[in-house]
C-alpha cells in the first residue's frame, strides 16, 4: 500500500525532491475570505460572554500577568474598547482574524508536507468548517489566540525541518514569545517538540548558538508572567484544580476527551485526523515529521493529567488536518478520493453553515431551568450568555434606594467575577465594583472608608454575609426561573452596613477561584 502510494505521489500531489509545491493562493484565499465574511456577519448574534467583560475590566487594570492568562488579551480588549467602544464586532475581530489565520496555517502545513493545491485546499476547508473554528471566532478569548499561535509555531518548526534555515527556528521562538503573553500553554508544545525530536529526529544540528537563542527568547518572554505568578502565590496552579473540577462536571473529564475532540474537529476533521496520524507514523514521505505524533501525545497527556480543557488540543488541528489531507490524497484510489472527499467536505460544510445559522437559539425556546454544570455548558453553547440587562437593572434599582449622602461611601462587591465585570463595563453610573472571585480578586480590595456595600450574590448567601456586616437587608433581586444562573436568576442585591472586619481580612477569607453561579 505504501509503495503504491509513493508510486502515485507525483500524480496525487506530493512534493518532489526539488522542494515544496506552490502555495495554493487562490483557493486558500477564497476559503479564508468566505470564512472571514461569514464569521464577521454573525459576530453580533451573541451578547457579551462573561470572560469578554472580564478582559475589558482587566485591560483597565494593566499588569504583567493575571490569574489564568498573560497580559495580551486584556491589552487587546482595552485597545479595541478605546478605538471602538461597545462594539461587539470590533471586540471579536481579532479572534476572527486568528481563526482565518488557522485556515491559512492548515494550508501552509499541507504544502510543507508536500501537498499540492488539492491537499492544501482540503486542509484549509477542514479547518474552516470544523466546530472549533466556529467557537474560536465567536468571542474574544485566550484560546482563539493560543490555538493559531501554537499551530504557527508547529508550522515554522516543520518548515525548518525541510529548509534547515535557523532564521525559521528563531521566527518560531518569536511566535512562541507572543503566545506566552496569552497563556502559559505553549511550553507544553515546545516540550513535545524537543521530546519528539529526541525520539524520532530530526537530529541534524543547527548552529550551536541557535538553540540557546531560542531558549533565551522563550525565557525572557515568560519571565514577566512567571514573576507575577510567583509574587501572587502561583494562582495558575490553583486554577488547574478548579478547571479540572469544572471539566469533570461539564464534559466528563478525561473519559469524555475523545468525544470532545471529535466535536472540535468535526466530521471531515476527524477523518483527516485519523488519516494524518496514520500518515505521520507510517508514510516514508512524512517520516521527518514523525516527531509531531509525540507533540500530540504530550499535549493529550497534559490535558488528561491536568484535567485541562479539550480545546487545549486545538493547536494540533491544522497539523493533523494537513497531514491527513496529504495522506488521503496519496493512499486512496483516485476515483474514491474525489467522491469521498467531496462528500465529506459537502456534509461538513452543510453542518457548519447549519450551526452558524441556527445558533444562538432564541431564549424563547428555553423551557427548563438550568440546574447542573453540564446543563449550563450546553446552555452556553446553544443560547450564549443572557441576562446582563436584568442584572444591571437589579443593581441600579438597589443603588437608587440609597440616600445621596450615602452614595459617596458606597461600593459594590459581587460574588462572581462575571457579575463584577458586567457592572464595571455596563454600569458607568454605578459606584466602584470589587469581587473576591478569580482574577477580579487581584484587582484590589474596597477602601476601609467604604461603610455601605451593595453585595451582589448568587444563591443563598445570607449565612455567609450576615456575620460580615453590622446590618444586612435585601434591596432587590433578579430571579427569572429561566434566567441565566448568577446573572438573571438566583441573584440578590444586599445592603450591608459597617463591615465587622477590615476589607483585607474579608478578602483573605472570601477569595476563591471557583465560579459559583448559584445554580
Amino acid at each position: 500500500m505504501i509503495a503504491r502510494a509513493d508510486a502515485v505521489a507525483d500524480r496525487s500531489g506530493v512534493e518532489s525532491a526539488a522542494g515544496p509545491p506552490r502555495f495554493a493562493t487562490l483557493p486558500v484565499a477564497v476559503i479564508a475570505a468566505v470564512t472571514g465574511f461569514i464569521l464577521i456577519a454573525r459576530s453580533t448574534r451573541y451578547d457579551y460572554f462573561g470572560d469578554e467583560l472580564y478582559f475589558l475590566a482587566a485591560g483597565r487594570r494593566p499588569a504583567a500577568g493575571y490569574v489564568d492568562q498573560g497580559p495580551l488579551i486584556p491589552s487587546v480588549a482595552r485597545a479595541v474598547d478605546v478605538l471602538a467602544p461597545d462594539s461587539l464586532v470590533a471586540l471579536r475581530l481579532p479572534s476572527i482574524v486568528l481563526t482565518v489565520g488557522g485556515v491559512v496555517v492548515a494550508a501552509a502545513l499541507a504544502r510543507e508536507f508536500g501537498g499540492r493545491a488539492g491537499a492544501q485546499s482540503l486542509a484549509s476547508l477542514a479547518y474552516a468548517v470544523c466546530p472549533f473554528a466556529i467557537t474560536q471566532a465567536a468571542t474574544l478569548s485566550t484560546f482563539a489566540f493560543d490555538a493559531t499561535l501554537s499551530a504557527t509555531v508547529l508550522w515554522l518548526v516543520v518548515a525548518w525541518v525541510r529548509a534547515r534555515r535557523d532564521g525559521v527556528l528563531l521566527a518560531a521562538a518569536a511566535v512562541a514569545a507572543v503566545d506566552l503573553q496569552v497563556k502559559l500553554l505553549v511550553p507544553v508544545v515546545l516540550a513535545g517538540i524537543v521530546l519528539g525530536a529526541a525520539v524520532f529526529g530530526p537530529r541534524r544540528s543547527t548552529r550551536r548558538r541557535t538553540p540557546l537563542l531560542v531558549a533565551l527568547i522563550v525565557a525572557v518572554a515568560a519571565a514577566p508572567s512567571l514573576a507575577w505568578q510567583a509574587a501572587h502565590g502561583w494562582p495558575q496552579v490553583a486554577m488547574g484544580r478548579v478547571i479540572r473540577a469544572e471539566q469533570s462536571a461539564a464534559t466528563g473529564g478525561a473519559l469524555g476527551l475523545p468525544v470532545q475532540f471529535a466535536l472540535l474537529a468535526g466530521l471531515l476533521g476527524t477523518v483527516l485526523t485519523v488519516c494524518g496520524l496514520w500518515g505521520l507514523l507510517r508514510r516514508p514521505s512524512l517520516a521527518e515529521y514523525r516527531f509531531l505524533t509525540v507533540v500530540a501525545l504530550v499535549l493529550v497527556g497534559f490535558v488528561v493529567l491536568s484535567g485541562g480543557r479539550p480545546y487545549y488540543l486545538a493547536a494540533l488541528l491544522p497539523v493533523l488536518f494537513a497531514a491527513g489531507a496529504v495522506t488521503a490524497q496519496d493512499a486512496v484510489r483516485r476515483g474514491w478520493r474525489r467522491g469521498g472527499e467531496m462528500a465529506l467536505a459537502a456534509v461538513s460544510l452543510a453542518i457548519a453553515l447549519g450551526v452558524i445559522m441556527a445558533l444562538p437559539q432564541p431564549i424563547s425556546r428555553l423551557h427548563e431551568p438550568t440546574s447542573s454544570p453540564r446543563e449550563l455548558y450546553t446552555r452556553l453553547r446553544l443560547f450564549g450568555t443572557t441576562g446582563w440587562p436584568e442584572l444591571l437593572t437589579a443593581v441600579s434599582g438597589a443603588y437608587a434606594q440609597l440616600d445621596p449622602a450615602e452614595r459617596g461611601r458606597t461600593v459594590i462587591v459581587t460574588q462572581t467575577y462575571w457579575q463584577a465585570a458586567a457592572i464595571d463595563q455596563l454600569g458607568a453610573h454605578l459606584p466602584p465594583v470589587y469581587s473576591p472571585n478569580r482574577g477580579f480578586a487581584y484587582f484590589g480590595t474596597p477602601p476601609d472608608s467604604a461603610t455601605t456595600v451593595l453585595y451582589v450574590t448568587a444563591g443563598d448567601a445570607e449565612p455567609v454575609l450576615r456575620p460580615m456586616f453590622s446590618s444586612l437587608r435585601v434591596l432587590s433581586r433578579a430571579d427569572d426561573p429561566l434566567g441565566f444562573p448568577g446573572i438573571s436568576r438566583s441573584v440578590t442585591v444586599w445592603r450591608g452596613d459597617d463591615p465587622t472586619r477590615s476589607w483585607s481580612e474579608i478578602w483573605s477569607a472570601r477569595t476563591t477561584l471557583a465560579l459559583d453561579t448559584g445554580r
